[in-house]
């Protein structure tokens, strides 16, 4: 067999068909998995080549720009030579990758598309390119596309390509087939980036046709004619265990430390030794996917050691680019692993009932992970006092929590923290606390503000929370609640252990026991009712054994039941305030009364707590 690295241009610019075996099976790739993640690494090569054109002096710098940026690796190919008559292109059947391939030929076919739809015909014309054979070699009709897959998906792919075929009359997709779904996402990412920023719309779809034929690459593996090409994929797709991102990082450090002449297994015993335990391989949650706890915790820590993001699929060439940068020894590097792999524990399996262990537990429910490197920062620097450290996590528990209940985006949360940790790099470790606190007072971008207590009582007076908020979130904000109504000096602090249900108090199928108040036109009142049934003032939790039980009661009964066996401060306030009635008007009232809870909980900015 014979291996190149090539670009699409080189896979894709060639008269070539790619056909897919009918015994493989047939497209599966999704978005959480596979779409969601190649838009972002193909995003990640993009951006930075428009800000090397942007920071360009003139034409040849800017030409230069592509030479300096760093291409995106896609994996690899295998591919068999078929033989075919003179008269008919060359085709070659894919061994290995035929979901990338296909995924890579609906991504040109959505960027073509959003292409003609935003006036870019000449970068739709270089997609193009790479989508069609010539037509001057095509003798069937299945010879235009350049990719050809088996019989259950020819039907949606040849849909989905047809949409930039200029010779097809087809203008849109009306179907539900998974490739279908791969075009709509691919369209709708490249639409909104196209028109964000301050840069034309042109210079971004001109990037991504650059990127797309120059900076993407695959590496082949051509199969000669004595390779047994079943062999060769079930070697490929059947055995062994993969390596992770944390085995090449080991293997590339020991072989470093042999050539510092230091004993690797002396070094693996006194530092690595607990990493090859199976709780470090274990999958945890990082973002949309599970990743191996060891990788997790290598890329928080490389990010808190470079300030960039690192991206767990990047996670070994940049450990590399980190090496070829740090003044560190092989042992210091090991011994760091080992200092921060104890905080880093520390941080997903708090047990104790500090201030920092229950804003790590509520961080879980959360699950955002982009203050971990912020953190293993703070808790892994011995001289910053006690009192600094609960502000600093008090501060950013503030934030996430309030951004979360205003329900803002999160979208740029990386970027922010990592803002974040180069500002603490350069703090006195005694005002670590006030730093992160007066980091968060700067916002005012849509993205990233800390919002106030008004902004606080409009969001939880006004928006809907069940189906927007996940319930483990709402059991949470309400549990804080109830530990700050309890936290008096006279009552004891006490967590809720147990796994409590979200209760509507006005029901969600409200029609049965619950009259409308006839003031204005029925429909009118419904879609009002409607909409408030699902407001954080109409929430509450309840034990699984109440909660059908009064599920679509009437309040009188339904009030009278939480009386009788509710423990919680929360619910206590709930039916003792309102004993009479419960309607529009008091459950506004009740979401103020949570705002202004919550506002106790997680302090204004401007709060005299922080000073």
């Amino acid at each position: 067999m014979k291996a190149d690295t090539l670009d699409l241009k080189d896979i894709f610019r060639k008269d070539t068909r790619y056909v897919v075996p009918r015994f493989q099976r047939p497209y599966v790739w999704n978005q959480e998995e596979h779409w969601q993640l190649l838009w972002e690494d193909l995003r990640l090569v993009v951006d930075d080549l428009m800000e090397r054109r942007a920071e360009a002096e003139d034409q040849f710098e800017r030409d230069e720009a592509q030479l300096n940026t760093s291409p995106h690796f896609l994996g690899a190919i295998v591919l068999d030579q078929q033989s075919t008559p003179t008269q008919k292109l060359e085709t070659r059947e894919i061994i290995d990758g035929q979901q990338r391939l296909i995924t890579l030929q609906v991504l040109l076919s959505a960027a073509h598309s959003v292409s003609m739809e935003l006036g870019g015909e000449e970068s739709a014309s270089m997609f193009e390119k790479l989508m069609y054979n010539d037509a001057d070699l095509i003798r069937d009709e299945e010879d235009r596309l350049k990719v050809w897959p088996i019989g259950a998906d020819k039907e949606a792919f040849t849909d989905v390509m047809s949409l930039s075929d200029p010779e097809s009359d087809l203008t849109e997709l009306d179907g539900d087939e998974v490739l279908h779904d791969c075009f709509r996402f691919f369209s709708g990412q490249i639409r909104e980036w196209a028109e964000e920023g301050p840069e034309p719309t042109e210079e971004h779809l001109d990037s991504l046709v650059t990127t797309m034929w120059k900076l993407l690459r695959v590496v082949v593996i051509d199969l000669e004619s004595n390779d047994d090409a079943q062999v060769i994929f079930e070697t490929l797709n059947a055995r062994g265990t993969p390596l992770l991102a944390a085995d090449l990082i080991k293997n590339y450090l020991f072989r470093e430390a042999t050539i510092e002449q230091n004993d690797p297994g002396e070094l693996h015993d006194k530092y690595w030794r607990q990493f090859d335990e199976d709780e470090w391989r274990v999958e945890v949650s990082q973002g949309r996917l599970d990743r191996p706890k060891i990788d997790v915790f290598i890329m928080h820590w490389l990010t808190m050691q470079m300030g960039q993001q690192i991206r767990a699929k990047k996670l070994f060439p940049a450990f590399r680019k980190f090496l070829d940068r740090t003044d560190l020894s092989t042992e210091e590097i090991l011994e760091n692993f080992d200092n921060y792999a104890s905080i880093y524990e520390e941080l997903t399996e708090p047990d104790t009932q500090s201030r920092e262990a229950v804003f790590l537990r509520r961080l879980d429910v959360l699950d955002t992970t982009t203050p971990f490197p912020v953190l293993l920062y703070i808790f892994g620097q011995d001289d910053i006092p006690s009192n600094q450290r609960v502000k600093a996590v008090e501060a950013i528990e503030s934030w996430l929590m309030r951004r979360m209940l205003c329900r803002l985006t999160s979208k740029n949360y990386n970027k922010i923290f990592i803002e974040l940790l180069e500002e603490l790099k350069e703090t006195d470790d005694e005002d670590v606390g006030d730093t992160v606190v007066a980091f968060f007072q700067g916002k005012e971008g849509e993205s990233d503000y800390w919002p106030t207590d008004d902004d606080l009582a409009n969001a939880m007076v006004d928006l809907q929370y069940w189906s927007r908020i996940n319930q483990r979130r709402l059991k949470m904000v309400f549990s804080a609640i109830e530990r700050d109504l309890r936290d008096t000096g006279y009552s004891e602090t006490l967590e809720i252990t147990q796994d409590l249900q979200i209760e509507h108090i006005l029901p969600q199928d409200w029609s049965h026991n619950w009259s409308l108040p006839g003031e204005q036109p029925a429909e009118v009142e419904r879609i009002e009712r409607d909409e408030v049934k699902n407001k954080v003032g109409n929430l509450t939790v309840l034990t699984d054994k109440l909660n059908p039980s009064v599920s679509n009661s009437a309040w009188e009964d339904k009030r009278e039941a939480i009386h009788d066996h509710t423990v919680l401060l929360l619910n206590k306030h709930l039916v003792d305030t309102w004993p009479d009635e419960w309607n529009e008007e008091t459950i506004a009232e009740r979401g103020a009364w949570l705002a202004d809870r919550a506002s106790e909980v997680w302090k204004d900015p401007e709060s005299s707590h922080w000073y």
